[in-house]
């Protein structure tokens, strides 16, 4: 029986003998590895993979449709179980944490003198582009989210400079909701980002991909409740969450205008969130 190929949810489908198979381009060189320690771990939660000529090739699984809410719920479910499996601890040097903390702060200054220096020159225009008129209305939310991000990396830097180890778990990196087949289990797919460090990369992944739809308090207080983070990861996670990236302002202002919106959504969302995490914990204690 010759193999018939298809599309289904921008996947690529090999049908052989009535199974059906995913085939994708193999990014991660130790997915096989990454697949096997998560397996040996317990975590259950993972597709078989093989890699054949440079691809790689699962079982084809359905996936149920369900709200977004509640595949949501599910994602952020299934990190407390990865990261509790993968928790383990790594050395860390003085100099390493002097360099995280080094390239954090000018990464930092380097955004708020940025989005300054735009300003700065169009100051003179009689009449504003509607992408920096945007930017003058709200650069104060960039400034200071810009300081309070900074606030928490000294404050992080201030609890971990004195310490020789950091806890670091297997983060998936790339929380995008199709990455998460819904079937008879919950499973997680496409480990190409896979990245071994902090928790928090993880929840940064999936904030960034999913603030637009998600009430990212909940979703957060569930995650901490049953895997709580530290105070030093909690103030690495808070200063990052406020960092955003330099848009490239270009001759095409419709598109300066719309990378701009979304980032100033961004940093409100993140700033609410942040804001009501606060009056949550004051009115704890």
């Amino acid at each position: 029986m010759k193999n018939k190929i298809t599309k289904i949810d921008n996947l690529t489908i090999i049908e052989e003998n009535d199974k059906k198979y995913c085939i994708k381009k193999n990014k991660n060189k130790n997915i096989t590895n990454t697949l096997n320690y998560l397996k040996s771990k317990d975590f259950n939660n993972i597709i078989p993979t093989r890699i054949v000529n440079g691809f790689e090739i699962r079982n084809y699984i359905p996936n149920i449709k369900i709200e977004d809410e509640d595949k949501l719920n599910e994602l952020v479910y299934l990190l407390t179980i990865l990261h509790t499996k993968t928790t383990h601890y790594k050395n860390i040097s003085l100099d390493e944490i002097k360099k995280i903390y080094e390239e954090k702060t000018d990464s930092i200054i380097d955004i708020k003198n940025y989005y300054d220096r735009i300003l700065e020159e169009n100051d003179e225009l009689l009449f504003l582009p509607p992408s920096i008129y945007l930017l003058e209305r709200n650069i104060s939310l960039i400034l200071k989210s810009c300081d309070t991000s900074k606030m928490f990396l000294d404050k992080w830097y201030d609890l971990i400079k004195n310490k020789k180890t950091k806890r670091v778990v297997y983060n998936h990196n790339n929380l995008k909701l199709s990455n998460l087949i819904i079937n008879k289990y919950p499973y997680l797919i496409n480990w190409d980002n896979l990245l071994i460090d902090y928790p928090i990369y993880d929840l940064l992944s999936l904030f960034k991909n999913n603030y637009k739809n998600m009430d990212m308090i909940d979703l957060f207080i569930i995650y901490n409740s049953k895997y709580q983070l530290l105070e030093e990861e909690l103030y690495f996670l808070f200063s990052s969450l406020l960092e955003i990236e330099k848009i490239d302002f270009t001759s095409d202002e419709l598109l300066n205008t719309a990378l701009l919106y979304e980032k100033i959504k961004y940093l409100q969302k993140i700033n609410e969130f942040l804001k009501e995490y606060m009056k949550r914990k004051k009115n704890k204690c």
